[in-house]
């Protein structure tokens, strides 16, 4: 019979296995990497910052209030301010790698790549 100590180091390998091949959403994305840099004057020339219960884009600071996963994808409903306004909207990301397949609140599905972490040296 295997001892204990030996039992946990196999589960603490498996987990460590399956939670290294699952995507994550999370991170700074941008359409084209010179948004990665920064804020410019279009939502498109802006990078999405994705925590697992913020979204930031452009004027849009959201907070989700709900959400599923299906495979890899997560589905949200979040509720986000924009200037003065609140309101809350579906979100789509799909995770394909270094790519993210965005849906925005009901238009179109965007592609967008994981900018580099700032301020690290080659």
């Amino acid at each position: 019979m295997p001892s204990l100590t030996w039992i946990v180091a196999i589960a603490l390998a498996l987990f460590a296995g399956s939670s290294a091949r699952a995507q994550t959403t999370n991170g700074r994305w941008a359409i084209a990497p010179y948004a990665c840099d920064g804020e410019l004057f279009t939502r498109p020339e802006t990078p999405l910052l994705v925590e697992n219960m913020t979204l930031r884009w452009f004027s849009y600071n959201c907070v989700v209030v709900s959400s599923y996963k299906v495979n890899e994808t997560r589905f949200l409903q979040a509720k986000c301010r924009s200037y003065d306004q609140v309101a809350e909207i579906p979100v789509m990301l799909e995770p394909r790698g270094d790519r993210l397949r965005v849906g925005w609140n009901r238009e179109p599905i965007q592609e967008m790549r994981r900018c580099p972490r700032l301020g690290l040296v080659p």
